[in-house]
C-alpha cells in the first residue's frame, strides 16, 4: 500500500517537472535578440523626404563713408591767382655782451720790487739822483697852495752787506704855515727772517721822535733782492709861506742780528732836507 503511494507521488513530480521544462522552452523562444532575428523586407511608398541645407546667415556689411568731393576752382587767364603773402620772421637781436671788469691786482703787503739802481747803497758824502746825503731835493716855489708837493727823496744805509734800509720822504703843503712831512722805511734784502718787534724802528724828523713797530719778515730770497716796508709816519712841520728851512731826518732800525757773517745791531740812514715855500 505504501509503495503505491510513493510511486504515484513520484509520477506527479515527474509530470510537473516536464511541464515546467516545456514552459521554459516556449518562453525562451520569444526572448531571441533583435540582432538574431531575420530582417523582413519593407516597401516604402511615395517620394523620400528631401533634406534642405539652410545656408548660414551672410555677414552684414558695414556702411562705407563716402568722401565729400572738394570743389575744384578754375581760374581764367584774366583772373589773378591769389598768392599767400609770407609772414615776416622777426629775429631777436642778440643781447649785448656785458664787459667783464678787469680785476686790479692787489699790492703786495710784504714789500715792493725796486730797480737795481735804486737798491745801490749811498755812501755818505756822495749824492744820488734823488737827493744828496742831506736828502736835499726840495722845491723852492714860494707861497705854494695847500696840497702842493715841496719835494721828495730817499735816504739809504750802507752796511757793507746785502741787508740795508732806505727811507722815502715826501713833503706836501698843509696850510699857509705848515707842511706834512711823511717818512716810509723799507728793508732791502735777499733771504731774511725776523720776528715782530713793537719798537724796533725809530724815526726823528726836525726834533720830533717816534718809535714804531717792525713786522715779522719771512722771505726765502727766491725772487731776488726784495724791498719790504717796515712802517711809515707823517710829521707836521711849521713852515710859513716864503720861508726856507733845513729839516734833519734820522732813521734807526734795530736788527740785532747777523747777516752775511756780519753782526748788525742797528742799521741807520738819514740826512738833511732843505724845504722852501
Amino acid at each position: 500500500m505504501k509503495n503505491n503511494r510513493t510511486s504515484a507521488l513520484l509520477l506527479l513530480l515527474v509530470f510537473l517537472l516536464v511541464v515546467a521544462v516545456v514552459i521554459i522552452f516556449l518562453t525562451g523562444l520569444d526572448r531571441t535578440p533583435v540582432q538574431n532575428r531575420p530582417i523582413q523586407n519593407v516597401t516604402i511608398s511615395g517620394n523620400p523626404p528631401v533634406l534642405e541645407e539652410t545656408p548660414p546667415p551672410s555677414p552684414t556689411a558695414e556702411p562705407v563713408e563716402t568722401p565729400t568731393p572738394v570743389p575744384t576752382t578754375y581760374y581764367s587767364s584774366s583772373t589773378p591767382v591769389p598768392v599767400q603773402t609770407p609772414r615776416p620772421i622777426t629775429t631777436a637781436a642778440p643781447p649785448a655782451a656785458t664787459p667783464t671788469p678787469t680785476p686790479t691786482p692787489a699790492q703786495p703787503t710784504e714789500g715792493v720790487f725796486l730797480p737795481a739802481e735804486e737798491l745801490i747803497p749811498v755812501v755818505p758824502g756822495v749824492n744820488d739822483n734823488n737827493a744828496d746825503n742831506s736828502g736835499n731835493n726840495a722845491g723852492s716855489t714860494p707861497s705854494a697852495p695847500a696840497g702842493t708837493s715841496l719835494g721828495s727823496g730817499t735816504f739809504r744805509s750802507d752796511t757793507g752787506t746785502s741787508l740795508n734800509i732806505h727811507a722815502d720822504w715826501n713833503a706836501v703843503v698843509n696850510s699857509t704855515a705848515s707842511v706834512d712831512f711823511t717818512v716810509t722805511v723799507y728793508v732791502d734784502s735777499y733771504s731774511l727772517y725776523t720776528t715782530a718787534s713793537p719798537e724796533a724802528l725809530n724815526i726823528s724828523v726836525n726834533g720830533q721822535y717816534v718809535s714804531l713797530a717792525s713786522p715779522a719778515i719771512e722771505y726765502d730770497g727766491t725772487r731776488g733782492q726784495l724791498s719790504t716796508q717796515i712802517n711809515s709816519r707823517t710829521f707836521t712841520l711849521n713852515l710859513p709861506a716864503g720861508s726856507t728851512t733845513a729839516v734833519p731826518v734820522a732813521v734807526v732800525w734795530h736788527y740785532r742780528g747777523t747777516y752775511g757773517g756780519v753782526a748788525l745791531d742797528t742799521i741807520e740812514c738819514g740826512g738833511n732836507v732843505n724845504l722852501s715855500r
